[in-house]
C-alpha cells in the first residue's frame, strides 16, 4: 500500500508541475495570429476628449486551430489608460482608423447582428478575419498622452503567444505638427 501511495503522490506532483508549466509557459512571439507589427507613428488631435478609439487593427487566424484571446493591453502607456478592447467585423471598419472619442458606446457587445464582441475571451476560428479596437482613457484631458502599440496574448492549442502591433500614437490636446 505504501508503494501505491508513493506512485500516486509522484503522479499528482508531475501533473501539478506540468499544469503550472503549461499555464505559466513563455509567450512565443507571433504565432498564427497575423496582423500589422509595431511601426509608424500617428498623431491624433483629440482636443479635450478624455477617450479615444485606437485601432481597426487587422487580425486573422492563419493557423489550423482556433485561437482564444487571453489579454489585450496597451504598450508603453504614458498619460493614457486601457479601458478594454473589442473585436469588430471587417464590414464595420472605419476609414479613419483611430479617432477621438469612443466609437462604440456602452454596447451591446454580444456579436449579434454585426455588433462588436469583447476581445478578451473571444475565439477566432481558422481563417477568421476581424478588426481589433481598443478604448483608451486620458485621465488628464489637457495633457499629451502616448502609447507605443497594443499587445495581444492568446492561446492556440497548448501554446501561448503574444503579438505586438499597431502604430505609435501621440494624443495631443492641440494640433499635431
Amino acid at each position: 500500500m505504501g508503494a501505491r501511495t508513493l506512485v500516486a503522490g509522484i503522479a499528482a506532483g508531475v501533473l501539478v508541475v506540468g499544469a503550472g508549466v503549461w499555464y505559466f509557459a513563455p509567450r512565443h512571439d507571433g504565432g498564427p495570429l497575423s496582423g500589422n507589427m509595431l511601426g509608424d507613428a500617428v498623431c491624433l488631435n483629440v482636443g479635450e476628449a478624455a477617450d479615444a478609439t485606437i485601432g481597426y487593427l487587422p487580425l486573422k487566424n492563419t493557423g489550423s486551430d482556433p485561437i482564444t484571446i487571453t489579454e489585450v493591453s496597451v504598450i508603453g502607456a504614458d498619460g493614457v489608460e486601457d479601458d478594454g478592447a473589442l473585436l469588430v467585423p471587417v464590414s464595420a471598419e472605419s476609414s479613419s482608423g483611430s479617432k477621438t472619442g469612443w466609437a462604440f458606446g456602452n454596447g451591446p457587445f454580444d456579436g449579434e447582428n454585426g455588433a462588436p464582441t469583447l476581445a478578451v475571451g473571444a475565439q477566432l476560428k481558422q481563417s477568421a478575419d476581424t478588426r481589433l479596437v481598443v478604448h483608451v482613457h486620458r485621465p488628464d484631458p489637457l495633457g499629451e498622452a502616448r502609447l507605443t502599440g497594443i499587445r495581444i496574448e492568446y492561446r492556440s492549442g497548448l501554446r501561448h503567444y503574444a503579438r505586438e502591433m499597431g502604430p505609435h500614437h501621440t494624443l495631443r490636446p492641440d494640433r499635431c505638427f
